[in-house]
């Protein structure tokens, strides 16, 4: 039987304790963030998905197989 000390016990259940209280809030804020916050953050994320943008990248000099510039194709 393996004899420990009353110290380690009680660290242990300590850390136990921090580590259980610390999964409660992460709980308690992911219920928050889903069931208060939840609608609001879909309709955001809806928008930012289907929002139209036009975008117009720079383009650098487009070269054939001889090296030569093609300004048209």
């Amino acid at each position: 039987m393996i004899v420990t000390k009353l110290s380690s016990k009680r660290k242990m259940r300590n850390t136990l304790f921090i580590c259980f209280l610390i999964m409660i809030c992460l709980i308690v804020r992911l219920g928050f963030i889903q069931f208060v916050k939840g609608e609001e953050l879909s309709s955001m994320a809806y928008q930012q998905q289907t929002l139209d943008r036009k975008i117009n990248p720079k383009r650098g000099t487009i070269y054939d197989a001889t090296r030569k510039n093609r300004t048209s194709c």
